[in-house]
Protein backbone atom coordinates (compact mmCIF):
# COMPACT_ATOMS: atom_id res chain seq x y z
CA UNK A 1 0.00 0.00 0.00
CA UNK A 2 1.14 3.54 -0.62
CA UNK A 3 -0.05 6.27 1.74
CA UNK A 4 1.39 9.11 -0.36
CA UNK A 5 -0.46 8.17 -3.56
CA UNK A 6 -3.70 7.16 -1.90
CA UNK A 7 -3.81 3.88 -3.84
CA UNK A 8 -4.50 0.57 -2.15
CA UNK A 9 -4.36 -3.05 -3.19
CA UNK A 10 -6.42 -4.63 -0.41
CA UNK A 11 -9.98 -5.49 -1.42
CA UNK A 12 -11.59 -3.99 1.66
CA UNK A 13 -10.73 -0.47 0.48
CA UNK A 14 -13.67 -0.75 -1.90
CA UNK A 15 -16.00 -1.13 1.07
CA UNK A 16 -18.45 1.63 1.92
CA UNK A 17 -17.47 3.71 4.95
CA UNK A 18 -19.90 3.46 7.86
CA UNK A 19 -19.22 6.65 9.81
CA UNK A 20 -22.13 8.42 8.11
CA UNK A 21 -24.63 5.73 9.12
CA UNK A 22 -26.95 5.96 12.14
CA UNK A 23 -25.72 3.84 15.02
CA UNK A 24 -27.83 1.02 16.45
CA UNK A 25 -28.79 0.94 20.10
CA UNK A 26 -26.19 -1.79 20.67
CA UNK A 27 -23.29 0.41 19.64
CA UNK A 28 -21.78 3.31 21.57
CA UNK A 29 -23.55 6.51 20.64
CA UNK A 30 -21.61 9.16 18.78
CA UNK A 31 -22.55 12.00 16.53
CA UNK A 32 -23.12 11.08 12.89
CA UNK A 33 -23.20 13.43 9.93
CA UNK A 34 -24.67 13.61 6.50
CA UNK A 35 -22.21 12.69 3.76
CA UNK A 36 -21.70 15.50 1.27
CA UNK A 37 -22.39 14.38 -2.29
CA UNK A 38 -18.96 15.48 -3.47
CA UNK A 39 -17.31 13.19 -0.89
CA UNK A 40 -16.81 9.62 -2.16
CA UNK A 41 -18.63 6.75 -0.48
CA UNK A 42 -15.80 4.22 -0.75
CA UNK A 43 -12.74 4.43 1.45
CA UNK A 44 -10.21 4.06 -1.37
CA UNK A 45 -11.70 7.05 -3.17
CA UNK A 46 -11.91 9.01 0.09
CA UNK A 47 -8.15 8.67 0.53
CA UNK A 48 -7.57 10.11 -2.94
CA UNK A 49 -10.10 12.91 -2.29
CA UNK A 50 -8.47 13.89 1.00
CA UNK A 51 -5.01 14.00 -0.54
CA UNK A 52 -6.24 16.19 -3.40
CA UNK A 53 -8.01 18.47 -0.90
CA UNK A 54 -5.02 19.07 1.34
CA UNK A 55 -2.80 19.58 -1.72
CA UNK A 56 -5.08 22.07 -3.49
CA UNK A 57 -6.54 23.99 -0.51
CA UNK A 58 -3.41 26.15 -0.03
CA UNK A 59 -3.71 27.12 -3.72
CA UNK A 60 -7.42 28.00 -3.81
CA UNK A 61 -8.17 28.86 -0.19
CA UNK A 62 -6.92 32.47 -0.33
CA UNK A 63 -8.98 33.17 -3.46
CA UNK A 64 -12.09 31.99 -1.61
CA UNK A 65 -11.42 34.17 1.42
CA UNK A 66 -10.02 31.48 3.74
CA UNK A 67 -7.57 32.83 6.32
CA UNK A 68 -4.07 31.37 6.38
CA UNK A 69 -4.57 29.86 9.83
CA UNK A 70 -7.79 28.16 8.74
CA UNK A 71 -6.05 26.72 5.67
CA UNK A 72 -3.28 25.29 7.83
CA UNK A 73 -5.79 23.81 10.27
CA UNK A 74 -7.92 22.24 7.53
CA UNK A 75 -4.87 20.74 5.80
CA UNK A 76 -3.89 19.20 9.14
CA UNK A 77 -7.42 17.79 9.54
CA UNK A 78 -7.33 16.27 6.05
CA UNK A 79 -3.93 14.67 6.55
CA UNK A 80 -5.08 13.23 9.87
CA UNK A 81 -8.24 11.80 8.26
CA UNK A 82 -6.12 10.28 5.50
CA UNK A 83 -3.88 8.59 8.08
CA UNK A 84 -6.83 7.24 10.09
CA UNK A 85 -8.60 5.84 7.03
CA UNK A 86 -5.37 4.67 5.43
CA UNK A 87 -2.40 3.42 7.41
CA UNK A 88 -4.16 3.08 10.76
CA UNK A 89 -7.30 1.34 9.48
CA UNK A 90 -5.21 -0.99 7.32
CA UNK A 91 -3.15 -1.99 10.34
CA UNK A 92 -6.26 -2.55 12.45
CA UNK A 93 -7.83 -4.80 9.84
CA UNK A 94 -4.62 -6.72 9.32
CA UNK A 95 -4.40 -7.25 13.09
CA UNK A 96 -7.96 -8.50 13.43
CA UNK A 97 -7.32 -12.08 12.15
CA UNK A 98 -4.52 -12.43 14.71
CA UNK A 99 -6.97 -11.67 17.52
CA UNK A 100 -9.36 -14.34 16.26
CA UNK A 101 -6.55 -16.89 16.09
CA UNK A 102 -5.45 -15.97 19.62
CA UNK A 103 -8.98 -16.46 20.97
CA UNK A 104 -9.27 -19.85 19.28
CA UNK A 105 -5.88 -20.92 20.61
CA UNK A 106 -6.52 -19.68 24.12
CA UNK A 107 -9.97 -21.23 24.48
CA UNK A 108 -9.87 -24.44 22.46
CA UNK A 109 -6.26 -24.93 21.35
CA UNK A 110 -3.61 -27.38 22.53
CA UNK A 111 0.06 -27.18 23.42
CA UNK A 112 2.54 -26.88 26.26
CA UNK A 113 3.43 -23.19 25.94
CA UNK A 114 1.60 -20.36 27.69
CA UNK A 115 -0.51 -18.32 25.28
CA UNK A 116 0.88 -14.85 24.53
CA UNK A 117 -1.86 -12.55 23.33
CA UNK A 118 -0.96 -10.31 20.38
CA UNK A 119 -0.58 -6.59 21.00
CA UNK A 120 -1.65 -4.02 18.46
CA UNK A 121 0.89 -1.34 17.60
CA UNK A 122 -0.44 1.59 15.61
CA UNK A 123 1.66 2.65 12.61
CA UNK A 124 3.79 5.72 13.16
CA UNK A 125 2.39 9.03 11.99
CA UNK A 126 3.89 10.07 8.65
CA UNK A 127 5.87 13.29 8.45
CA UNK A 128 3.70 16.42 8.75
CA UNK A 129 0.75 14.46 10.16
CA UNK A 130 -0.42 15.38 13.67
CA UNK A 131 -3.31 13.91 15.65
CA UNK A 132 -6.29 16.28 15.68
CA UNK A 133 -9.27 16.99 17.90
CA UNK A 134 -12.49 15.03 17.21
CA UNK A 135 -14.60 16.08 14.22
CA UNK A 136 -11.87 16.63 11.63
CA UNK A 137 -14.04 15.71 8.64
CA UNK A 138 -16.96 17.75 9.98
CA UNK A 139 -14.68 20.80 10.12
CA UNK A 140 -13.54 20.19 6.53
CA UNK A 141 -17.13 20.09 5.30
CA UNK A 142 -17.93 23.30 7.20
CA UNK A 143 -14.98 25.13 5.65
CA UNK A 144 -16.01 23.98 2.17
CA UNK A 145 -19.52 25.32 2.74
CA UNK A 146 -18.01 28.65 3.78
CA UNK A 147 -15.79 28.78 0.69
CA UNK A 148 -18.74 28.20 -1.63
CA UNK A 149 -20.42 31.35 -0.32
CA UNK A 150 -17.40 33.53 -1.07
CA UNK A 151 -17.44 35.78 -4.15
CA UNK A 152 -14.09 34.38 -5.26
CA UNK A 153 -15.37 30.82 -5.51
CA UNK A 154 -15.92 29.42 -9.01
CA UNK A 155 -16.90 26.08 -10.50
CA UNK A 156 -13.33 25.77 -11.81
CA UNK A 157 -11.99 26.00 -8.25
CA UNK A 158 -14.67 23.62 -7.01
CA UNK A 159 -13.80 21.07 -9.67
CA UNK A 160 -10.09 21.26 -8.88
CA UNK A 161 -10.75 20.80 -5.16
CA UNK A 162 -13.20 17.97 -5.82
CA UNK A 163 -16.01 19.70 -3.95
CA UNK A 164 -18.68 19.78 -6.66
CA UNK A 165 -21.28 17.09 -6.10
CA UNK A 166 -23.41 15.51 -8.81
CA UNK A 167 -26.31 17.83 -7.96
CA UNK A 168 -24.04 20.84 -8.58
CA UNK A 169 -22.35 19.67 -11.75
CA UNK A 170 -23.21 22.03 -14.63
CA UNK A 171 -23.10 19.04 -16.97
CA UNK A 172 -25.83 17.39 -14.90
CA UNK A 173 -28.02 20.48 -14.49
CA UNK A 174 -27.10 23.03 -17.17
CA UNK A 175 -30.35 24.98 -16.64
CA UNK A 176 -33.07 25.38 -13.99
CA UNK A 177 -36.01 23.02 -13.72
CA UNK A 178 -39.20 25.06 -14.19
CA UNK A 179 -42.93 24.32 -14.12
CA UNK A 180 -45.27 27.07 -15.32
CA UNK A 181 -48.99 27.38 -14.64
CA UNK A 182 -51.72 30.00 -15.00
CA UNK A 183 -53.73 30.64 -11.86
CA UNK A 184 -56.08 33.18 -10.36
CA UNK A 185 -54.33 36.00 -8.53
CA UNK A 186 -55.80 38.59 -6.13
CA UNK A 187 -57.17 40.77 -8.97
CA UNK A 188 -56.46 38.93 -12.25
CA UNK A 189 -54.90 35.82 -13.76
CA UNK A 190 -51.18 35.39 -13.07
CA UNK A 191 -48.47 33.08 -14.37
CA UNK A 192 -46.62 31.22 -11.63
CA UNK A 193 -43.15 29.80 -12.29
CA UNK A 194 -42.02 27.14 -9.83
CA UNK A 195 -38.32 26.59 -10.28
CA UNK A 196 -35.47 24.50 -8.92
CA UNK A 197 -32.20 26.42 -8.96
CA UNK A 198 -30.10 23.56 -7.52
CA UNK A 199 -27.07 25.17 -5.84
CA UNK A 200 -27.25 28.46 -7.76
CA UNK A 201 -28.20 31.81 -6.24
CA UNK A 202 -31.24 32.39 -8.41
CA UNK A 203 -32.84 32.33 -11.84
CA UNK A 204 -32.81 34.95 -14.58
CA UNK A 205 -36.15 35.21 -16.40
CA UNK A 206 -37.03 36.62 -19.81
CA UNK A 207 -40.46 36.81 -21.41
CA UNK A 208 -42.20 37.89 -24.60
CA UNK A 209 -45.84 38.49 -25.46
CA UNK A 210 -47.59 38.39 -28.78
CA UNK A 211 -45.14 39.22 -31.54
CA UNK A 212 -42.87 41.22 -29.27
CA UNK A 213 -39.18 40.76 -28.53
CA UNK A 214 -37.70 38.87 -25.63
CA UNK A 215 -37.30 41.18 -22.64
CA UNK A 216 -35.86 40.92 -19.17
CA UNK A 217 -38.59 40.12 -16.67
CA UNK A 218 -37.02 39.34 -13.30
CA UNK A 219 -34.29 37.82 -11.18
CA UNK A 220 -35.67 35.63 -8.43
CA UNK A 221 -33.83 33.77 -5.68
CA UNK A 222 -36.86 32.16 -4.04
CA UNK A 223 -39.42 30.01 -5.81
CA UNK A 224 -42.09 30.63 -7.04
CA UNK A 225 -42.04 33.73 -9.23
CA UNK A 226 -45.45 35.28 -10.06
CA UNK A 227 -45.91 37.27 -13.24
CA UNK A 228 -48.91 39.51 -12.50
CA UNK A 229 -48.62 41.91 -15.44
CA UNK A 230 -51.95 43.07 -16.86
CA UNK A 231 -52.98 41.97 -20.34
CA UNK A 232 -51.59 44.06 -23.21
CA UNK A 233 -55.14 44.55 -24.44
CA UNK A 234 -57.70 44.52 -21.66
CA UNK A 235 -60.21 41.70 -22.06
CA UNK A 236 -58.19 39.94 -24.78
CA UNK A 237 -56.38 36.63 -24.10
CA UNK A 238 -52.66 36.65 -24.89
CA UNK A 239 -49.91 34.08 -25.29
CA UNK A 240 -46.86 34.51 -23.08
CA UNK A 241 -43.51 32.79 -23.47
CA UNK A 242 -40.81 32.38 -20.84
CA UNK A 243 -37.21 31.20 -20.76
CA UNK A 244 -34.93 30.81 -17.75
CA UNK A 245 -31.27 30.41 -16.89
CA UNK A 246 -29.17 30.47 -13.73
CA UNK A 247 -28.08 33.69 -12.04
CA UNK A 248 -25.01 33.91 -9.78
CA UNK A 249 -22.97 36.81 -8.40
CA UNK A 250 -24.81 39.34 -10.54
CA UNK A 251 -24.44 37.48 -13.85
CA UNK A 252 -26.79 35.20 -15.84
CA UNK A 253 -25.12 31.91 -16.71
CA UNK A 254 -25.74 28.40 -17.96
CA UNK A 255 -28.03 27.33 -20.78
CA UNK A 256 -31.54 28.60 -21.41
CA UNK A 257 -34.43 26.32 -20.66
CA UNK A 258 -36.85 25.30 -23.37
CA UNK A 259 -39.40 28.05 -24.01
CA UNK A 260 -42.48 27.71 -21.77
CA UNK A 261 -45.75 28.85 -23.38
CA UNK A 262 -49.04 29.66 -21.69
CA UNK A 263 -52.20 31.54 -22.61
CA UNK A 264 -53.47 34.12 -20.12
CA UNK A 265 -57.16 34.92 -20.31
CA UNK A 266 -59.09 37.82 -18.73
Amino acid sequence: MNWDTGTWDSGFWDALSDYFHPQTKHKPKHQTMRRQLYYPSRIAAQLVWLMNYYTKLPIHGPTCGVAAGDITASVADAKWCNYVLGLWLAAVRAFSPATTDAVDLGLTGTGSTVVVLPTFTAPALPAAVVAQLPGALTRIFALIAQMKLNAGYTDVIGSDLGIIGSEEDPATHPFPKVVVEVMQGPTRKIVRSKFTKYTHEGVYIESRRGNGDWEFLAIDTLTPYDDDRPLLVAGTPEEREYQYRFWDKGTPNGEWTDVKKVTVSP
